[in-house]
């Protein structure tokens, strides 16, 4: 069961050979499926901020006020050398992308190429967090990350200035602040989609969008018998094994049950849509987000909110939709003109490996999308960089023999 069903965060998408036999039977071309990429009607869309009472500044300035915490830059994450992760350069896995789009990239170290327990979800970096496309002179890559059972969630951070003199990342460990000065790890969070609009990264996980704040980072001590703990303990702040901790600063979602209770989105259907992939338009007034639906058919819908533009944070309001004809869409991307859409290519998956069934499709609105080209195996999601003119992209294929996992970008 998809976790979009239990109202959590976002869809599985590995498939067995169990299902070669059903895909195959009833596989069709792209042009035979709903034809366009549609406008459909967004006017019951929205996106709501918390409820009354949760002051996230006032939490997470109680932490801060904790001798135990020591809050840092982004600059002192990058530039600190332990605990560092270093990626490969150049890509090091067949991608599928086509030679002509001149794809390029790098791969994560080898346990993070393999770990069945974190899996790569999200892709964003410097040139979405700012117009230049570089972020303290810095070509940076963040991707988030769920752990099994999205009982955790992280974001990595990657300098890919000089990739051919090595790819250095770090990883955070997503935190929310409590009432009582403490703090704890997200909940239930899959950690779908990732963007960064400048200091704020934003994080799309099923029927909620998360805000966490790069002005405020927390060392996190990695070593010692309180190193599986996230929170305060009596000797310092620890963040499971992870060098840093990054605090939630606020929360929007398209449903809200009573006294701020879970709520399950709907995809493809009714009020409530699902986020499980996010990106930010080329002239930064609005997040697009695109729902994943795993039914033997389109219409996962692709929606557009408006940015405040004194705040940098949504308005709440959806201000365009679509309904994707891609089967089983997981990362959308636009350039302002056209979306790029991840999901299944046309036709039936190969027989020896269901889930090399990747595509990223090309669609304008109100027209039929085509296939740009294949993608590595199960690909997830995009993010448009209008400076540069890359499409870049990750994939969270599980591979303990060898890897298969990939950071990429192509140029359109």
């Amino acid at each position: 069961m998809s976790d979009i069903m239990a109202g959590f965060a976002g869809p599985r998408r590995l498939f067995s050979a169990l299902s070669v036999a059903a895909a195959t039977a009833t596989a069709m071309t792209l042009d035979a499926r709903a034809a366009t990429f549609k406008h459909i009607d967004h006017s019951s869309f929205s996106l709501s901020k918390s409820p009354a009472g949760v002051d996230y500044a006032a939490m997470i300035n109680k932490v801060e006020a904790d001798p135990r915490v020591k809050k840092v830059t982004l600059d002192d994450v990058i530039t600190t050398a332990s605990p560092q992760s270093q990626g490969r350069y150049p890509l090091c896995h067949d991608t599928n992308l086509k030679a002509e789009l001149r794809p390029t990239g790098f791969c994560w170290n080898a346990a993070d190429d393999t770990s069945g327990e974190w899996v790569p979800q999200g892709i964003t970096g410097s040139g979405d967090a700012a117009a230049g496309g570089t972020v303290g002179g810095r070509r940076l890559i963040a991707a988030s990350w769920h752990y099994t059972d999205d009982k955790f969630a992280r974001v990595s951070i990657a300098d890919f200035s000089k990739p051919s003199k090595g790819v250095g990342y770090h990883h955070l460990l997503l935190v929310q602040p409590t009432a009582d000065g403490n703090f704890a790890s997200v909940e239930n969070v899959h950690a779908d989609g990732l963007t960064w609009v400048g200091n704020r990264l934003f994080l799309a996980t099923g029927s909620r969008l998360q805000v966490y704040d790069l002005g405020h980072i927390w060392k996190t001590q990695t070593g010692g018998g309180h190193a599986a703990k996230v929170g305060l303990v009596a000797d310092g702040a620890y963040a499971r094994w992870h060098g840093w901790a990054l605090p939630m600063v606020a929360e929007y979602r398209t449903a809200w049950a009573a006294g701020g209770k879970w709520k399950s989105c709907a995809p493809a259907t009714g009020s409530t849509p699902c986020l499980n992939s996010i990106s930010l338009a080329p002239d930064r007034k609005s997040l697009v987000t695109a729902e994943f639906y795993n039914a033997k058919a389109g219409g996962g819908r692709v929606v557009r909110w408006a940015l405040d533009a004194a705040t940098g944070l949504p308005t709440g309001k959806a201000t365009e939709a679509f309904a994707s004809p891609v089967w089983r869409q997981q990362g959308i991307a636009t350039d302002g003109k056209a979306f790029y859409v991840s999901g299944d290519c046309p036709g039936a998956p190969p027989p020896n490996d269901v889930n090399n069934h990747i595509c990223i499709h090309k669609a304008q609105p109100d027209a039929a999308p085509h296939v740009l080209t294949k993608a590595p195996p199960l690909t997830q999601n995009l993010a448009y960089w209008p400076r540069t003119g890359e499409l870049w992209g990750l994939n969270e294929r599980i591979s303990s023999k060898g890897g298969k996992r990939v950071v990429f970008n192509i140029k359109p």
